[in-house]
């Protein structure tokens, strides 16, 4: 019956098999938290107080979702691209399959109707491919449906993983659909074997467990059969060495406030046989660097953004207020969400472009 349900597109499993890279990144030489340099800072308004923006795998472009669709926002004056669906369908958890490619899912992943009943939002996931113009703006080219349930996809090496009610699914790049087991809120390893997941949902009604609490334990598949869980964590983040950060709650999220008022640290383990350790206390939000031993995080308190080695030793101040930190795809640019404050409902993508390694210094006169 649940596979009844995830009817798949061939058109679409044609375009897949070529949109994904399975090679490694590198890790570069060790740079030191205080060894980054702003150069300039760059950014744009947003149409929705969530937008959700996601780096293009391979240049310094953009994904957000807007106002009855999505936009493409690259650095420059009029370089800024909004598209509706014609469907009105939502664009939610916008993730990048390759350069030219991306997928979305629906806000919710079931839906539950007045007389109490669970339904599997019928939306499912869409598959955007884009073209190149000789005008250096993309176009949607064609959209088309991967499956008509699903949410939140993530690519998994040469798959795209989403989530089905309380299962996760595996996506090939083929269109073939099996189910990974039971879980929530899927965190893979974009190139490499891991998968973090949650035993149930922490920020979102759980209609499946029967339970009470509300915080679980994260489970984190380093490979085959090689497992490590880690209690009341969510918001894993991959680093560039194979190893994971964390955020781990305090206490169950307090109802009417931001979830981290609860209280919470950033966790790293280095691998399946290394101990959990403490890297940064009251922070959450962890963003791993794509090369170097250190990120980003966010500052329970005070709300601004900050810089730490893996072991926790380095911290710096990068921002004084911001969200969501997100490195670009070579590490030299980070972006952070900020609030508008005369319009509360909207965001603001601050971009620095960084220098990483000793500070330049200007040359005399």
């Amino acid at each position: 019956m649940r596979h009844a349900r995830l009817a798949t597109t061939a058109a679409l499993a044609l375009l897949l098999p070529g949109c994904f890279d399975g090679g490694t990144t590198e890790r570069a030489p060790a740079v030191h938290v205080d060894e980054f340099q702003v150069l300039r800072t760059y950014g744009w308004d947003t149409t929705v107080s969530d937008p959700q923006a996601q780096w293009n795998p391979e240049n310094y472009q953009v994904l957000v979702r807007s106002t009855g669709g999505f936009a493409l926002l690259d650095e420059g004056r009029g370089r800024q691209q909004y598209f509706s669906a014609k469907d009105k369908r939502e664009t939610s958890h916008p993730v990048w399959i390759s350069r030219l490619q991306f997928a979305f899912g629906p806000h919710r992943n079931v839906i539950r109707t007045d007389d109490g009943r669970l339904v599997p939002n019928s939306e499912g996931l869409t598959v955007i491919t884009l073209q190149e113009t000789t005008t250096g703006k993309d176009y949607a080219n064609s959209a088309h449906t991967l499956t008509n349930s699903g949410s939140r996809p993530k690519v998994w090496q040469q798959n795209l993983v989403a989530q089905f009610e309380d299962h996760l699914l595996i996506i090939d790049p083929y269109g073939m659909i099996s189910e990974f087991g039971p879980g929530f809120n899927p965190e893979p390893q974009r190139q490499g074997p891991g998968m973090a997941w949650l035993d149930h949902p922490v920020f979102e009604p759980d209609y499946w467990s029967g339970g009470s609490a509300t915080l679980g334990k994260m489970v984190i598949r380093w490979q085959a059969g090689v497992t490590t869980e880690l209690a009341n964590a969510v918001e894993a983040s991959w680093t560039s060495n194979g190893g994971l950060l964390a955020t781990v709650l305090h206490h169950e999220p307090l109802a009417g406030q931001p979830w981290w008022k609860a209280g919470s640290d950033v966790w790293y383990i280095a691998g399946p046989q290394a101990k959990p350790k403490m890297v940064a206390a009251h922070v959450h939000g962890p963003s791993a660097h794509p090369g170097q031993a250190l990120f980003a995080a966010v500052d329970n308190v005070s709300g601004a953004v900050e810089l730490y080695s893996d072991d926790g030793r380095d911290r710096r101040e990068f921002a004084v207020l911001g969200d969501h930190p997100a490195w670009s795809f070579d590490g030299q640019r980070l972006m952070v969400e900020e609030t508008v404050p005369a319009k509360p409902d909207l965001r603001y993508l601050r971009v620095s472009v960084l220098h990483l390694g000793k500070p330049l210094t200007a040359h005399a006169p």
